[in-house]
């Protein structure tokens, strides 16, 4: 299996490094550049054509949100990272877009503090899933309506749901709730149809989709 390909924009030198030395250390990805604002992660992805694209959200000459449009805009099949250190909601929606949120991951650099997480981003990302920090997720969900339909969700429900969105697999789900794959599948299925998604959504976009879309329409 061919490597994740990854462009890396940072414009802070420390943090540059730590993610170059972090990925660099997964046989599975290679790092193709490593550069210090927009524009020239813009330039460079147009060049080198990553799989991934992980950028800082705040960057001079071009900030990440714009980078992230430019970067897709030209190589619609590019996964994007961001990493942030704001969870504000409107910062989450410039970057989400139209609730386009297929190849798209939104980390926190304030609680990013294992490097698993950020290569689980970069892998979900080049499959073309989706991925919330864990405390976007929670505010997303706090600002539902009472009369949203995910009020029809049970408790466990909703933990299967967010883990989903978070861009979990079902075996992996199971193991965090301690209950079955069945169960688990069991869980998906009621929300599939209490949401009125089909089986193909699966593997996430859609899912993250419904919750920014219902946030929007609160």
């Amino acid at each position: 299996m061919s490597k994740i390909t990854v462009l890396i924009a940072d414009d802070q030198a420390i943090f540059r490094e730590m993610y170059v030395r972090t990925l660099s250390e997964d046989e599975d990805i290679e790092v193709v550049a490593a550069v210090d604002n927009g524009r020239k992660a813009v330039e460079e992805a147009k060049r080198l054509q990553p799989n991934v694209a992980l950028l800082d959200i705040d960057m001079p000459k071009m900030n990440g949100i714009e980078a992230s449009k430019q970067i897709r805009a030209a190589m619609p099949e590019t996964g994007i990272v961001l990493l942030s250190h704001y969870s504000d909601r409107q910062y989450v929606e410039a970057f989400l877009g139209n609730r386009d949120t297929a190849g798209k991951a939104y980390l926190l650099k304030t609680t990013l503090n294992d490097s698993s997480e950020l290569i689980r981003a970069i892998e979900v990302v080049a499959k073309r899933g989706a991925m919330l920090a864990p405390e976007i997720l929670n505010e997303l969900t706090q600002l539902i309506a009472v009369d949203s339909p995910l009020n029809d969700l049970t408790k466990r429900e909703r933990e299967v749901l967010e883990l989903m969105a978070q861009g979990y697999t079902n075996t992996i789900i199971a193991r965090k709730l301690n209950i079955t794959d069945r169960t688990v599948e069991s869980h998906t299925n009621n929300i599939y149809n209490k949401l009125g998604l089909t089986e193909e959504d699966h593997h996430s976009p859609r899912v993250m989709a419904v919750l920014t879309y219902l946030t929007e329409t609160k």
